[in-house]
């Protein structure tokens, strides 16, 4: 991977992360709807009915505190081989849950970036795996400077696009 890849893999994988919290945490709503559907998402994962409303709110909150974790580490030259390990981590489990409620067949809503309505499906789990595999890239890469404003610039705008996929989905659907 050139630098300037592995510049733009870390600025996106960031940047989705930081929209991906921020999304959770814009209001006490937003938290209490990821942590709606995290509760539908882990017990489907867990083989059965949702987990209860506090074991929820206790995994919602780890899941926010990994992501801020994940931009933290990403953010040090010197720690963002980590910051990529631990969003493959999350990102692994959040298309565990994925799968097992699209198996289950049921409509649970993606709020992977906080507000969508829009129901988990096919794109959900590929957006996943084309993160994980940057993520992959990015550890395999090293630990390389941000000396590239132009590829951050586009690593961020990359990111916008990922975070926005399900209303461009369904802009580019009509």
């Amino acid at each position: 991977m050139t630098e300037q890849l592995a510049v733009v893999a870390r600025c996106l994988i960031g940047v989705v992360f930081v929209l991906s919290a921020a999304g959770k945490l814009r209001s006490r709503t937003a938290f209490a709807e990821f942590a709606r559907s995290g509760r539908a998402l882990t017990g489907a994962l867990l083989g059965g009915r949702p987990i209860g409303r506090v074991a929820g709110l206790w995994v919602g909150a780890a899941v926010v505190t990994a992501e801020i974790a994940v931009v933290a580490l990403l953010a040090v030259t010197a720690t963002s081989r980590a910051g990529f390990a631990l969003a493959i981590v999350l990102l692994l489990g959040f298309t565990a849950g994925l799968l097992a409620e699209m198996r289950r067949g049921t409509r649970t809503p993606c709020r992977c970036f906080g507000s969508s309505s829009t129901p988990i499906d096919r794109r959900h789990i590929v957006r996943n795996a084309a993160l994980i595999a940057l993520s992959a890239a990015g550890v395999a890469a090293g630990p390389i400077p941000l000396l590239h404003p132009a590829a951050a610039a586009a690593g961020a705008v990359l990111a916008l696009v990922v975070a926005r996929l399900d209303d461009l989905a369904e802009l580019f659907a009509n």
